[in-house]
């Protein structure tokens, strides 16, 4: 597992969490649902990518020799370092549906969480939905919204997809998620 990668994706997360507070302070509350919706969705994929891009150094088969350089008496990470090369020129897209891909990932579940992110990029692309997400600043006008009720919605769905994805059916990636990811 590299660690040291996982530790880095993990510091992103905090940082982007604590800027969006900072930055909702900072502005007073401008475009804060837009920076919601992204926080909540994108920012997400990138996070839950990054793990992904961690695991995958221990489940994908193609990752077998690269793990088994570093055990070797002359301990070579060059064989690892290649294999993430090959790993970050994929989307975060591309390795969601990697781990979707995977046989115990339920297609309900990966159903959920294509279906969702690609309304989310639709409700983005929408000028008008966009330019109400853009000037909502207080969180009494958020009940009356319907394109932050429809991002809300999104984001709940994605989220739960991916606690199917790491926490679900797969015994394999549901363990990594505990051991690496939460604590």
């Amino acid at each position: 597992m590299p660690r040291f990668l996982l530790n880095d994706l993990t510091r992103y997360w905090r940082t982007v969490t604590v800027d969006f507070v900072y930055k909702q302070r900072a502005e007073a509350g401008r475009k804060w649902a837009l920076r919601n919706a992204k926080l909540r969705m994108s920012r997400k994929l990138v996070f839950a990518s990054g793990l992904l891009r961690c695991f995958f150094c221990h489940l994908d088969p193609d990752a077998a020799e690269a793990r088994n350089a570093l055990t070797a008496p002359q301990n070579d990470v060059s064989k690892l370092l290649e294999y993430l090369e090959n790993q970050l020129s994929q989307v975060p897209l591309e390795l969601l549906a990697r781990a979707a891909s995977r046989p115990f990932i339920k297609k309900a579940s990966a159903k959920s969480l294509f279906d969702s992110y690609n309304q989310f990029l639709a409700v983005l692309d929408d000028g008008e939905k966009r330019k109400e997400l853009e000037e909502l600043t207080e969180p009494t006008q958020l009940s009356t919204s319907r394109a932050w009720q429809e991002i809300r919605q999104l984001s709940h769905d994605f989220h739960g997809a991916l606690l199917d994805l790491f926490f679900g059916e797969d015994t394999e990636l549901r363990r990594l998620s505990v051991e690496y990811a939460v604590f």
